[in-house]
């Protein structure tokens, strides 16, 4: 009786090498016995950078050596082309061989997981500081959030979910429009199939392919370092002639986009926030060898930093829709002094950005603890101002209720007698 280590053999080289060259579209080249090359299909290769070979075990392997560094027996070629499961993996190549006395291995693939074992991850994202701003990708990031803010724009039937969503949330038209805020299409997308940044910039791509792949928008779905391998690898698509859109995808596939702008509103980062609840719902795009830095990222100060100067006063928020929520509530007042810190606490990155807009008053409406609570305290007393805790917004709650008591003092300024 065969067992599955068996016919992956050094026995079963010539047979393996007829099958994945059909199973993947590529050619190999011999290079001597046992040994084979091609362009790798997992990436967009241009130096024949995947070999076969027949390691110590007697097995043969199938690795990368180049930018994606893969490493995959025959099994999981299989099962990452077809979508199928390990065994049934085993049982087709069992078949290619004319192999029917089979004994078959209970466990799971070492190298690619399950695909029920893997659903979308949902990860937080670090980020480093960056020596300088690169340009190039600061016009990527701008061009990206104008082709999701356009995408949803114009899809307002196909994409009537996230418009409800949005708008249960008090995010309408107009706010849309204003904030640019988009939506890029998720993997399970039958016309975009989580790639629809990748399509409309594809061209732009191939002459400037670092703007965008190194400053984070989109995801090379072949990287086994990163949590969810095992889901993303699943999302090649070997439809695809083209290198690019077959092995990457936009990375905020499957969330609604929210761009994030400097003072001198210029695109500094992407936010997506997931349409339903599960999760970790909110992802901050992540750049590569040019990073950006998130902890200094304040949403709407572009907006913001004008009535922030005149009135010395700033209304800090935790999340975006909480941003939302306090900007509808001051609209009518032509005061908009609200900025979200994207997060529970003020970085020293932030602080440094607000110090300098000599802020006399700090009006916090957010959940925190007595470490963010000093930090904040101690910011505002370095420019001799004052800090006025609201705290957080409650689900469901409305910002009129919270604001209430010092709405009308908002619209008089200054605000020394708020609390």
């Amino acid at each position: 009786m065969e067992t599955y280590p068996n016919i992956k053999s050094a026995a079963t080289i010539d047979a393996m090498i007829r099958y994945a060259e059909t199973l993947l579209g590529i050619r190999f080249t011999s290079i001597r016995k046992n040994r084979y090359s091609a362009l790798c299909p997992f990436h967009a290769d241009t130096k024949e950078s995947f070999m076969v070979y027949v390691n110590k075990d007697d097995e043969v392997r199938f690795h990368c050596f180049g930018a994606c560094k893969g490493d995959w027996d025959i099994y999981d070629l299989i099962m990452l082309r077809k979508k199928y499961p390990f065994r049934k993996a085993q049982q087709v190549w069992a078949a290619q061989l004319g192999v029917e006395n089979f004994k078959f291995n209970g466990g799971s693939s070492p190298g690619i997981p399950e695909p029920d074992e893997t659903p979308e991850p949902d990860e937080p994202v670090g980020f480093v500081e960056p020596k300088k701003r690169d340009e190039k990708m600061v016009a990527a990031l701008e061009e990206a959030a104008t082709f999701y803010n356009d995408l949803l724009m114009s899809n307002e039937d196909r994409f009537k979910p996230i418009w409800e969503y949005l708008a249960r949330r008090g995010v309408g038209k107009e706010t849309i429009g204003k904030f640019n805020i988009g939506y890029a299409p998720p993997y399970s997308d039958e016309q975009y199939s989580g790639r629809a940044l990748i399509d409309c910039f594809l061209p732009h791509f191939e002459k400037d392919a670092d703007a965008f792949s190194n400053g984070g928008l989109f995801r090379f779905l072949n990287d086994a370092t990163v949590k969810g391998y095992g889901y993303y690898c699943r999302k090649i698509d070997f439809r695809r002639k083209d290198p690019v859109s077959r092995n990457y995808g936009d990375f905020l596939a499957g969330r609604m986009v929210f761009p994030i702008y400097d003072a001198d509103a210029r695109a500094i980062g992407l936010v997506g926030r997931r349409p339903g609840d599960r999760g970790v719902r909110w992802l901050k795009h992540q750049t590569r060898e040019v990073p950006l830095s998130a902890r200094s990222w304040l949403y709407g100060m572009d907006k913001a930093q004008h009535n922030i100067r005149q009135y010395r006063t700033i209304i800090l928020v935790e999340g975006l829709f909480d941003y939302f929520a306090f900007t509808n509530l001051l609209k009518d007042q032509d005061k908009q002094v609200v900025v979200s810190t994207l997060g529970s606490y003020l970085t020293s990155e932030a602080a440094v950005i607000l110090k300098g807009l000599d802020i006399q008053h700090y009006i916090v409406a957010y959940d925190w603890d007595e470490l963010g609570r000093n930090g904040i305290e101690r910011i505002a007393a370095k420019t001799g101002g004052w800090v006025y805790y609201l705290g957080g917004l409650a689900d469901g709650q409305d910002p009129y209720d919270m604001l209430k008591p010092v709405v009308d003092t908002i619209s008089g300024f200054p605000l020394k007698h708020v609390l």
